[in-house]
């Protein structure tokens, strides 16, 4: 057991100051802790809201769901805001509690590894070393951009970008345009460039179902309200919970949850008026295998005069267009790459526990490589939020970051109450809980034949196969007894 350490002396490591790492320097701030650091590879703050500002960006999560719980917003513009109006939330509580004064900037871990004296070494971008005793990494699955691996991408002489690196001074009015991609960002971008594109033809090779969800603004009187009477904020963001999770078990279960949702994405097919286009939009896998795409004006978008969908594959990219397997040529002036990000690649891959296991080969073990998707076999008092195996599907990610911080949290006051040095997960718990996952995938709708983000098919699927509150069950409390305590 360890010998008893002084409070202020345990410190943190957060890498990301995203939506995640910022919830837990500020939980950390909220507790009296000051002894952190927070290592930021861009300028700001902000995360996936930072890097994405194509065209129509915004949450699929009602906006009163997709905040701070500590920190509400009661003035939200729309039920489902744009990525700006989120940016500037965040934005907003970094000041409110000077984050800058935590956070290295434009710095970017290069390298993690836990040392004999049991502290991280984290060395950054700038030569620089810093010693944690814990290390939470808050990158999330989704920061690498994925790239379409198409022969001649480079040929094309028109102007190509993806939707994570948006250029804001690009004028394409007016102009022959492609969209590659049909996942939340190609969706979420149809409509906004159809209205200024010349042409605009979306190259599809899965459609997707879509929720035909409104997305009203809220009215003066509404967000004054709001502001006024706290109860309905609350309340509000209690009933979007319980869609997030009546979503959660409409995956995983026959029930009426999952009729509800098949109903309403099959009768929103049926808006599309020509036959023939419904065909070519129809998806050959059950809704809520992949993440599902919350939308009122793609379909719309598709039937607009300017609009072509083309779901025949690409052959390769040539100076002046695309040209598909059927001998065509589509002549573009600009492509936009909505391919969004390297599935499950997070931020750090050079992770080295204290006997040489890199986080890299431990992950590749889909049946022991994480415990209870916050911590990892092999990498003591290492914490990933919104991990492997987290549920990362049609929820408020926020509250699965909640979730983890405060786990975080309880395991930090253990060492700080001299209880221990370290912890890491045995490798039976580990074991056990991987073949827990790979028996309860079993009926639901991920296993049901699609591809995405945090399904490839073949190996078992990246989120987590029960309900949301029960990931709140799990980790409410650490279980010490499955863990190495030093």
């Amino acid at each position: 057991m360890a010998n008893g350490q002084n409070q202020s002396s345990v410190s943190v490591g957060i890498i990301g100051a995203g939506m995640s790492g910022m919830l837990m320097a500020i939980k950390l701030l909220r507790e009296g802790k000051t002894n952190f650091k927070v290592f930021e590879k861009a300028r700001k703050v902000g995360g996936v809201w930072r890097e994405n500002r194509y065209p129509g960006v915004a949450c699929d999560v009602a906006s009163f769901a997709y905040c701070y719980e500590f920190e509400p917003k009661a003035d939200w513009s729309r039920r489902f805001s744009e990525g700006s109006e989120i940016q500037g939330y965040f934005e907003g509580v970094a000041k409110k509690y000077n984050l800058d004064d935590y956070v290295e900037f434009e710095t970017s871990v290069t390298s993690a590894k836990f040392t004999d004296d049991k502290k991280w070494l984290v060395t950054t971008d700038k030569d620089e070393s810093h010693h944690f005793d814990l290390l939470v990494d808050a990158t999330g699955p989704l920061n690498q951009k994925l790239y379409p691996n198409i022969n001649g991408l480079d040929s094309f002489e028109g102007k190509v970008v993806h939707t994570a690196d948006w250029d804001d001074d690009y004028d394409y009015s007016g102009q022959r345009v492609a969209i590659l991609g049909s996942g939340s960002s190609g969706v979420q971008a149809t409509a906004p460039i159809a209205e200024r594109a010349g042409h605009l033809t979306t190259f599809i090779r899965t459609p997707q179902w879509v929720m035909p969800t409104p997305n009203p603004y809220y009215g003066d009187f509404s967000r004054y309200m709001k502001r006024k009477v706290p109860l309905l904020g609350m309340t509000t963001r209690k009933f979007y919970d319980w869609v997030g999770e009546m979503f959660g078990r409409a995956s995983l279960y026959d029930g009426w949850q999952r009729r509800m949702v098949n109903w309403a994405v099959e009768n929103n097919l049926k808006s599309i008026k020509d036959p023939e286009l419904r065909e070519k939009m129809r998806p050959d896998f059950q809704p809520m295998c992949r993440r599902m795409i919350v939308s009122e004006t793609y379909y719309p978008a598709l039937q607009r005069d300017n609009v072509h969908v083309e779901r025949t594959g690409i052959e390769c990219i040539e100076k002046n267009g695309i040209r598909t397997k059927d001998g065509q040529l589509h002549e573009l002036d600009m492509l936009v790459l909505a391919t969004g990000f390297k599935p499950n690649q997070w931020g750090v891959s050079d992770i080295t526990g204290p006997n040489g296991e890199k986080l890299t080969e431990i992950w590749k073990d889909e049946h022991n490589r994480n415990y209870r998707s916050i911590t990892v076999p092999g990498l003591p008092n290492f914490f990933v939020l919104i991990g492997t195996n987290s549920p990362i599907t049609n929820l408020s990610l926020i509250d699965i970051a909640d979730i983890g911080v405060d786990y975080v949290l309880k395991c930090m006051k253990r060492i700080e109450a001299g209880e221990f040095t370290s912890m890491v997960p045995k490798q039976e718990a580990a074991t056990k809980f991987g073949q827990e996952l790979a028996s309860s995938f079993d009926g639901t709708a991920w296993v049901t034949g699609c591809t995405g983000w945090y399904t490839d098919g073949t190996e078992l699927p990246q989120t987590w196969p029960w309900s949301p509150s029960t990931y709140r069950d799990k980790l409410k409390e650490p279980e010490f007894a499955d863990y190495d305590l030093v």
